[in-house]
């Protein structure tokens, strides 16, 4: 229930920016929402027409914490300019209030609260630009090699839209 109030609360948060923002131009910094792994808040600082540095808050399944965080680098080939293809590299952070169940060298093993893991997230996806508008949706897939407490692999798919005010 906690999570969707706050989800709730997030596109009341976004709504509200957007009608103060009305029709213009986007600027360098967005914030907006994702729903996927990890579901919660997401970022995007544009360094130039070209790079950027995007991540996000959120929780996993399993009530786990979880941020990510990565630099990205956008091309453009499609027609249109509002469609664009990214792709980068980063890491990703989780720990969590509950246990859970991970893999090692082909045996189960469960993670302990509070246990921190860390990996290398790779993401590729795609972002349209809302022509007129301060909004970007996108949608992204990323392979998760995960390094600490064990090792394993994931993956994190996420959708989502952000607001440059």
């Amino acid at each position: 229930m906690k999570r969707l109030l706050m989800l709730f609360l997030a596109c009341q948060v976004l709504a509200g920016l957007f009608a103060l923002a009305g029709a213009r131009a986007q600027g360098r910094l967005g914030v907006g929402i994702v729903v996927g792994e990890p579901t919660g808040i997401a970022f995007k600082y544009r360094l130039n027409g070209v790079n950027a540095i995007d991540g996000a808050i959120g929780f996993s399944p399993f009530d786990r914490f979880r941020l990510n965080i990565g630099y990205l680098w956008h091309t453009h080939p499609f027609e249109t300019r509002d469609l664009a293809l990214h792709y980068g590299l980063g890491g990703a952070f989780g720990f969590g209030r509950t246990d859970y169940i991970a893999v090692r060298n082909g045996n189960a093993y469960v993670l302990r609260r509070g246990d921190l893991g860390f990996g290398v997230r790779i993401a590729g996806g795609l972002t349209y630009t809302i022509p007129r508008s301060p909004l970007d949706a996108f949608f992204e897939i990323a392979p998760l090699f995960i390094f600490a407490p064990g090792s394993g692999i994931g993956l994190d798919v996420g959708i989502g839209v952000r607001i440059y005010p």
